[in-house]
């Protein structure tokens, strides 16, 4: 029994490594069997991705008039934008405050004395030849392409020659209409990208002609690789760039590395069904672009490329997607922003508005495989701890004392786990001299299933599985945590002591050691259900070990929880023993003795 234990131990602890390992599972893109379906159609030679619809081929010799090439700036209070005329396409878009608390934001890659431009464009990207860059259109025609993304705009409205500067106060916005006319081939484009001042998102107005005659559809590029270009080094809690959409109705996430080093179709992923959204985003951040309607063919294409940080150098990918969307003028929404849970939520009513239907932004977020119990309990102590921290007026004050509120909540429950493990350390005796019994008896003897019995009762007296609830009920609240770190922005760079960054991880790994080392004093002084020294040993101290590597630099406000849940968790505990010790504290009840027959009798264990 003591062996069945054990196992029931690792079993347990097995099954905490696997929640942890598959929050954020990879999940390869499922091959689609149906041959006639032109979205598993193997990719073509050329890097272009398939039109939407086939726009008529026209033989192009181009004849655009070269515009001089201008560069034209954007600034409001949440963002600063820049378009290159040339294809009419960002080269940068950086974040500078969260619209919510009007706290500036800064990359990672910075310091406290020394704070960076938060840059959602890669560099990568637009280095390429030919460069990717967001909202650079595509029609499926190689030469066409290069016509829409070689040419230089002409800016409605703007004869000058210069680079144009663009200033919005709060409450201003700004249409900005980029033209392209070829006489010689009859091509006509109108792309409208309309700015406001009090919003991440922007409306996108496409109107694409050849010889007066609408090209149905486009994609637009979004990407590659948006988020924050600072962070120098990816793990599971710093998300890489990937893939996101909604497609028929449900949230599909891709890692770019699984996409590029799919055998099946390397470099590329084709999402058959209807497209609420697509874009690209990293933990924090992300650019979505919502069709006017709802279309198909979203496309996403991957590019390795190593990166280099600190002589030392890394696989990185650039993934970008391609979204279909009308040409004849309608409303399409580009969101380039936080990935937090109230700026996407009030996002979501504004882009429902512009397009004329339900748009769920707020699945940008990834809340893991279960979703169902870590999205209801994320926002709740999202908002408990936002309403401590306007008490405290800091973030780590404010996890404090939510920890020390749902470890006393839990309080009754750790009392009575305790007193059913203690109950089963001292039946653990009884129960091994009954193990003993029953593997000298045959299946045949009358007296096994006495012992049985007997063993079934002591069982019931003493399950150590009680002791194992508070952790089981307390890890759906771990998880919620988490969560709600990774869905506020105002936990990023949110400081407490030596920390720069709640969101991030200890620079010093000295929460990881507090933690398994108050982890360690924990186990040591809670009843375990065997008195074994060596079980008890193997406990205290593989567990600390095992929970040291799983959360080795996990967001700092999370270990910051677990380590105060711990201190706490020690002086409940130490009551807990000083108060139950006359109770429990009693001999075990003395071996069964057989009577005249052989049969045994045993004195009920005290309750």
């Amino acid at each position: 029994m003591q062996q069945k234990r054990l196992v029931l131990a690792l079993l347990i602890s097995t099954a905490i490594i696997v929640l942890w390992t598959y929050l954020a599972p990879i999940k390869p893109p499922q091959p689609n069997n149906n041959s006639n379906s032109t979205a598993t159609q193997q990719p073509s030679a050329t890097a272009t991705p398939t039109p939407a619809a086939t726009p008529p081929q026209p033989v192009f010799t181009p004849t655009v008039p070269q515009a001089p090439r201008r560069t034209v700036v954007i600034k409001t209070p949440l963002y600063e934008a820049k378009v290159d005329s040339q294809g009419a396409e960002v080269v940068s878009w950086i974040i500078r405050k969260n619209k919510d608390s009007q706290s500036e934001i800064y990359s990672v890659a910075g310091s406290k004395n020394n704070k960076l431009p938060l840059e959602l464009v890669s560099s990568e990207g637009l280095k390429r030849t030919p460069r990717e860059a967001p909202l650079q259109l595509l029609t499926g025609d190689s030469a066409l392409d290069e016509l829409l993304s070689q040419s230089s705009y002409v800016i409605e409205g703007d004869e000058a020659s210069g680079d144009l500067e663009l200033t919005l106060a709060s409450g201003e916005s700004r249409r900005l209409t980029f033209l392209l006319k070829d006489p010689g081939t009859g091509l006509d484009v109108v792309k409208t990208v309309s700015f406001r001042a009090d919003r991440y998102e922007v409306e996108l107005e496409l109107g694409l002609k050849w010889n007066d005659q609408v090209i149905p559809q486009a994609k637009v590029r979004i990407g590659p690789s948006i988020g924050d270009q600072g962070v120098p080094h990816y793990s599971f809690y710093s998300v890489a760039p990937e893939a996101i959409a909604f497609v028929n109705g449900e949230p599909e996430r891709h890692f770019a590395q699984s996409i590029n080093e799919d055998q099946n179709s390397a470099d590329v992923l084709r999402l058959s069904g209807a497209v609420d959204w697509g874009g690209v985003g990293d933990t924090y951040f992300a650019m979505v672009a919502v069709p006017a309607q709802r279309t198909e063919g979203l496309e996403y294409r991957t590019t390795q490329y190593d990166h280099h940080t600190n002589g030392t150098k890394d696989k990185r990918y650039l993934v970008s997607a391609f979204v279909t969307i009308p040409t004849d003028g309608s409303k399409n929404v580009v969101y380039a922003g936080p990935k937090d849970h109230f700026l996407l939520t009030e996002a979501s009513k504004t882009v429902s508005a512009i397009v004329g239907r339900q748009v769920d932004l707020d699945a940008l977020i990834d809340y893991g495989w279960f979703s169902w119990l870590s999205r209801p309990l994320a926002v709740p102590i999202l908002k408990a701890i936002k309403w401590l921290k306007g008490l405290t007026g800091n973030y780590g004050i404010a996890i404090i004392l939510f920890t020390i509120v749902i470890y006393s909540l839990f309080f009754p429950l750790k009392w009575r786990s305790s007193k059913a493990m203690k109950k089963a350390q001292k039946l653990a005796p009884k129960m091994k001299e009954l193990q003993e019994k029953i593997k000298g008896l045959k299946q045949s003897d009358p007296r096994l299933k006495e012992l049985q019995m007997e063993q079934l009762r002591l069982m019931k007296e003493g399950n150590p599985l009680g002791g194992c609830l508070p952790l089981l009920i307390q890890m759906p609240f771990l998880f919620a945590l988490y969560r709600a770190i990774t869905i506020s922005l105002d936990f990023r760079q949110a400081t407490f002591l030596w920390l720069p960054d709640l969101s991030g991880g200890d620079p010093y790994h000295i929460l990881e050691f507090l933690m398994a080392g108050t982890m360690v004093v924990l186990q040591l002084i809670t009843p375990a259900p065997s008195a074994d020294p060596l079980q008890r040993k193997m406990m205290a101290i593989g567990m600390p070990i095992f929970m040291l590597y799983v959360l080795w630099g996990a967001p700092s406000g999370l270990l910051l929880y677990w380590l105060v849940g711990n201190i706490v968790g020690f002086s409940q505990q130490f009551v807990i023993n000083h108060l139950t010790k006359s109770d429990d504290d009693e001999p075990a009840p003395p071996p069964a003795k057989k009577n005249r027959k052989g049969s045994l009798k045993s004195k009920p264990a005290p309750a």
